[in-house]
């Protein structure tokens, strides 16, 4: 599993209608372990995918053009291998 953390700064409630636009376009199907919340100057949305090519054939492909399509602004982005993962207490792999 490969994570990524996205960092937005605007107004968060902007950004946030903005962010829900995007994921109208994106089926859920295809999130494995994903969430958003927002901060005093911002949105931070935490994403996962199956493998580093696939993230990054994700945001140079679709999400770059869905991003500018929904007028997001562009995120700082830090990114790496999943050590470990847990969900509902659960490890996942």
């Amino acid at each position: 599993m490969y994570a990524s953390i996205w960092r937005f700064r605007g107004d968060p409630d902007d950004l946030q209608r903005r962010y829900d636009a995007v994921l109208t376009a994106v089926p859920a199907s295809n999130m494995r372990l994903h969430f958003c919340f927002p901060i005093p100057d911002g949105l931070v949305v935490v994403d996962t995918c199956p493998s580093r090519e696939v993230f990054a054939g994700f945001i140079s492909g679709p999400f770059a053009e869905l991003l500018e399509q929904h007028g997001l602004p562009q995120p700082s982005i830090e990114d790496g291998p999943v050590h470990r993962a847990f969900v509902d207490g659960a490890e996942r792999p």
